[in-house]
């Protein structure tokens, strides 16, 4: 479960890098768009090609449906599937039902293939419609302590050496983040982030979230909660930060083996001095807050991150944090 679609490919794709098992993930054709920059920037065969089986459920399907909202989704629905996952990955049939269990296997062998398989599916199409009833203690959460979280992942006890009060580089706050955790799986944010931490301490053990602006958290939440036994380390920008639609979901479900640094500079240096919404005092709660100094236009040297051979697919940077990982549980590395 997840608070937002735009989580998705992110969550796949952890679970993919940590298990090698590809993930099915459903949403319902108003949350397409929203999915969509994951997918695209991240998933797609063109960047890290992250195998994945979809199911995107239809609103606005039949006349029936009176909802203005969900008719205007609906008549788009085909386009955003063909736009976002690609023509090659969209499987044809099964939305009214007919061939529907056929549909549903060629896009889990599309997966099971390292490619993404879509289906889509409208209620019309199922023979049956389960009406749910209430579970037992619906709507009885207890909403988490966030003082506990606090204690139990050392937030606030960082040494003085990355203190809010004092502005670090970027490459000394990342050497510094390595240094600090040297067994870690390593997951950078797009913009500079990445650049420089693959010019600063490029490792197998890193992995360089170079498009999916604010998805990093989702696909180290997906690998943190799919590999309990290895320590998972993000370090994000602050604009990506704001941008991540996990904060809520890490709020309820933190898993003890995640740490989240955001270098605070401030602005998005990537794109020019844009400067950035502050961060709020929630993210006291979830991060290590790091004070970067921001960069002077133009004095940026780190190229973009590029596949590990040149010519290359950038897929092997992905294979090659995968390879990892794999070795990892098999206890190659230690």
């Amino acid at each position: 479960m997840t608070n937002h679609e735009g989580n998705l490919a992110g969550i796949a794709g952890g679970i993919w890098f940590g298990t090698g098992r590809t993930a099915l993930v459903h949403m319902q054709n108003s949350g397409l768009p929203n999915a969509g920059d994951g997918v695209v920037s991240f998933a797609d065969p063109e960047v890290y090609g992250v195998p994945m089986a979809a199911m995107v459920t239809f609103r606005g399907a039949t006349p029936a449906d009176q909802s203005e909202p969900h008719q205007a989704i609906g008549r788009r629905t085909d386009l955003l599937c063909e736009a976002i996952f690609g023509g090659e990955a969209v499987i044809e049939g099964g939305r009214w039902g007919r061939d529907l269990l056929a549909s549903v296997e060629r896009s889990a062998d599309a997966a099971l293939d390292g490619r993404i398989g879509v289906v889509k599916v409208a209620e019309a199409g199922f023979r049956k419609v389960h009406r749910a009833a209430l579970p037992t203690g619906a709507g009885a959460h207890v909403r988490p302590d966030v003082r506990q979280l606090r204690r139990t992942k050392g937030i606030g006890s960082l040494p003085s050496s990355m203190c809010i009060g004092r502005t670090l580089t970027r490459e000394a706050a990342i050497r510094a983040i390595c240094g600090r955790h040297p067994e870690a799986a390593i997951l950078f944010c797009n913009g500079f982030t990445s650049r420089a931490a693959r010019a600063t301490c490029d490792s197998p053990r890193c992995f360089y979230n170079i498009g999916y602006m604010g998805g990093t958290m989702a696909i180290a939440w997906g690998l943190a909660k799919s590999r309990p036994d290895i320590e998972v380390v993000v370090v994000d920008g602050d604009q990506n930060a704001l941008m991540s639609a996990m904060k809520d979901q890490l709020a309820s479900d933190y898993p003890p083996n995640l740490h989240w640094y955001i270098l605070d500079n401030g602005i998005g240096a990537s794109v020019g001095t844009s400067e950035s919404m502050p961060l709020g005092p929630a993210y006291d709660d979830l991060a290590r807050i790091v004070r970067t100094a921001p960069d002077e236009p133009g004095s940026f040297a780190f190229p973009r991150v590029r596949a590990e051979i040149q010519g290359a697919a950038l897929s092997t940077l992905a294979q090659r944090f995968r390879n990892w990982l794999a070795a990892r549980s098999q206890g190659v590395l230690q």
